[in-house]
């Protein structure tokens, strides 16, 4: 009789190897113990760990689909880079995902998902006393891919784990933590409490303000919380030490006569506004308006306006850009800004329309904020309004243009198809910790400037600096169109930037946040020179693209 042969078991050791090997190397990279853009030695992994090189590779192709390691061929593999722009893109896409997935979600909650939610978010406490940073990472991830799951959306949990990993990796990098780990664990009650209203709406509120917060709102950086000494970026540097040696000898504009400090203003942003103008269609007209004092330098009537298209590029329907120039509303002009306005036309492929509104202090608020609702009225009864209109600024201009929005929102008028909103002053705080480190002028822009601006704006007038027509931060943000708002690192008005971000988490109105470190107030007038302000318009221009695809 034959007798049974049983079966010799294969060894498990080398996958349990392998699995070993994959999880320190991830969790050294999480935790920033092998730091961004350091090479992994295959060899020394090896010898480390014990096990083969070809366990080893093994782990890094897993750590590479992760995006955690990129290979360079024969020159080895090195960890992936922490970008800020990389970690606001995944942070934003992130956001994305999980907020489309709560409306597939809160349909098929069940009374066991609350508890299993609940169970992690107990252990995430559990392991957040006991101070094991990773742990809790691990179940951090383990609760928002559980909700996703129940979204029925499996094809995307891979994308979702990427920015979870890049998002995570970027917080714990920080020099300060933005909240401890107790406190990152506990607050994801707020999520699973909002579950159980089964309330989508409300579900994606506070997901998305969860999401938004990931970093305490400050994408990476907060100015005065850091112990590294602020600098600029070498591209920056270069361009701030070479105009100091030009205009060093100039007066401070605030101490000089009107017409002076005007053609100062003009003289020092001429160098940025040269632009190739046969690649260009320009038309200088005036849009009629009743007459107002010191609405304009040469005392026209009407508001002066600049229509500007690229030849090339230009694509009508693309739509039209409504151009709100800054200057701290008492300064600049369509030609101080012509630059920025063929940048925006040449890489947006829109017609873009700059106006002069009324100055400060000749025109105090509300009278250049009235210019540009009124000029926004009479360009879109002109132009009928089919195609998108979009409204643009930057600094004071962005300011308006919030500001605009929020009356035509309140009196029920159309609304832009979306907003671009670049580095803009939108409160009247000078104690936030972007103007105590970079308020004090040795980036440009000073706390002490800002305040003169502000005078001059409300000069005349009994308006409460806090009203939210000056200081859009402290208005209702909700119902507006998409916005995209960028901020400078080195910028006293950085944190009113990412204030706003912080309040528009809360409410349903989309948006889009990008922080360029390294660079001034203003930084975007440098697009010919500037890499990082180049950046900045083409990220700007990608928001409107995406705007027009979902039309």
């Amino acid at each position: 009789m034959d007798q049974a042969v049983t079966p010799k078991p294969q060894p498990t050791t080398a996958p349990r190897k392998g699995e070993e090997v994959y999880s320190w190397l991830r969790k050294q990279i999480i935790l920033s113990s092998i730091k961004d853009g350091q090479p992994i030695v295959e060899l020394e992994v090896a010898s480390t760990m014990g096990c083969s090189q070809g366990t080893v590779r093994e782990a890094l192709l897993r750590l590479q689909e992760e995006g955690l390691i990129v290979r360079q061929g024969y020159r080895g593999s090195v960890v992936s880079p922490i970008s800020p722009n990389e970690a606001q893109a995944f942070l934003n896409l992130r956001a994305q995902l999980e907020s489309q997935a709560v409306v597939y979600s809160v349909p098929n909650i069940r009374a066991e998902h609350i508890e299993k939610l609940s169970g992690i978010v107990r252990e995430m406490e559990r392991v957040a006393g006991q101070g094991d940073e990773y742990s809790l990472f691990e179940l951090d991830q383990q609760f928002h891919i559980t909700l996703f799951q129940v979204a029925n959306m499996p094809a995307l949990v891979p994308v979702l784990i990427r920015c979870s990993l890049y998002n995570h990796r970027n917080k714990i990098s920080l020099v300060n933590a933005p909240r401890t780990l107790q406190e990152t664990a506990s607050r994801h009650w707020a999520i699973v409490e909002a579950l159980q209203t089964r309330d989508a709406a409300e579900v994606e509120r506070v997901l998305r303000h969860h999401i938004q917060s990931v970093v305490g709102m400050d994408n990476a950086r907060a100015p005065a919380s850091t112990s590294a000494p602020l600098c600029m970026a070498p591209e920056q540097q270069a361009i701030f030490d070479r105009l100091q040696k030009e205009d060093g000898h100039l007066p401070v504009i605030t101490t000089l006569g009107r017409e002076q400090a005007h053609a100062q203003f003009a003289h020092v942003n001429a160098r940025w506004n040269r632009i190739a103008e046969d690649d260009f269609r320009i038309e200088r007209f005036t849009i009629p308006a009743p007459a107002q004092q010191g609405r304009n330098a040469q005392g026209h009537q009407g508001i002066g306006a600049l229509r500007i298209e690229h030849i090339k590029n230009h694509n009508a329907a693309c739509g039209t850009i409504f151009h709100i120039h800054g200057g701290g509303w008492t300064f600049g002009n369509n030609e101080t800004h012509l630059g920025a306005m063929a940048r925006l036309a040449e890489l947006t492929q829109c017609t873009v329309i700059g106006v002069d509104y009324g100055l400060a202090p000749d025109a105090p608020f509300p009278a250049g904020l009235n210019d540009c609702t009124w000029a926004w009225r009479w360009l879109r009864m002109q132009s009928g309004g089919a195609a998108p209109w979009y409204v643009a600024g930057d600094s004071a201009g962005a300011n308006l243009a919030l500001a605009m929005m929020f009356d035509l929102r309140n009196l029920g008028e159309v609304l832009p198809d979306a907003a671009l909103l670049f580095y803009g002053v939108y409160a009247a705080d000078h104690s936030t910790p972007s103007h105590r480190s970079c308020g004090t002028g040795s980036f440009g822009l000073s706390s002490e400037r800002m305040d003169w601006y502000r005078k001059q704006y409300l000069s005349g007038s009994r308006r409460d600096p806090e009203d939210p027509r000056v200081s859009p931060l402290r208005g209702d943000l909700s119902g507006l169109p998409p916005l995209f708002l960028n901020a400078a690192g080195l910028d006293p008005l950085h944190d009113d930037t990412t204030a706003l971000v912080q309040r528009l988490a809360l409410t349903s109105t989309p948006f889009e946040f990008h922080n360029y470190e390294g660079v001034i107030h203003g930084f975007m007038q440098m697009s010919s020179e500037l890499p990082q302000a180049l950046q900045a318009f083409n990220d700007a221009a990608a928001f409107l693209r995406a705007r027009q695809q979902a039309r």
